[in-house]
């Protein structure tokens, strides 16, 4: 098992699996659309693409940006079905938790979800994340919960 951060063997995988997710779950934004053709654009300016992967198969991804406000976001987490229950979600919430605090030198990142995804929210919860809000999102309509973390 291996966490690789940035690394463009990985960008193909982190589209393909959030858009399956989003697609399943929601609709595709104008957002989503543009992290499935421009991947490679969540690894740059200081932002990260984290990807698990065991036996040279990309199992999860997640992204970890910055927002125009100067904050840290956790998002476009995804892990691929077959290897779902395995804790490989926990495992790259870890890795971007250690990331944040030890390079980065943050004390607070936070993420936007929806609680239609409950199983990710158990899992936000279960790693010590907090709700700050929940209701509509101004910027993104399929979001309803906001969760933040303290380093």
């Amino acid at each position: 098992m291996e966490i690789r951060r940035n690394d463009p063997r990985d960008f193909a995988a982190f589209a393909e699996l959030n858009i399956a997710w989003i697609k399943e779950l929601h609709h595709v934004e104008p957002s989503d659309q543009y992290m499935y053709d421009n991947p490679e654009s969540y690894a740059k300016h200081g932002n990260s693409i984290f990807a698990l992967i065991i036996d040279d198969q990309t199992t999860g991804v997640c992204a970890f940006k910055q927002d125009k406000d100067g904050e840290w976001e956790l998002t476009k987490m995804a892990v691929d079905p077959k290897f779902q229950g395995r804790g490989i979600g926990k495992l790259l919430i870890d890795a971007v938790e250690t990331y944040a605090k030890t390079e980065l030198g943050l004390r607070r990142i936070y993420l936007i979800s929806n609680t239609i995804n409950a199983a990710a929210i158990r899992l936000y919860k279960r790693c010590g994340w907090t709700v700050t809000f929940e209701g509509p999102h101004p910027r993104y309509a399929r979001a309803n919960i906001g969760m933040e973390k303290y380093l």
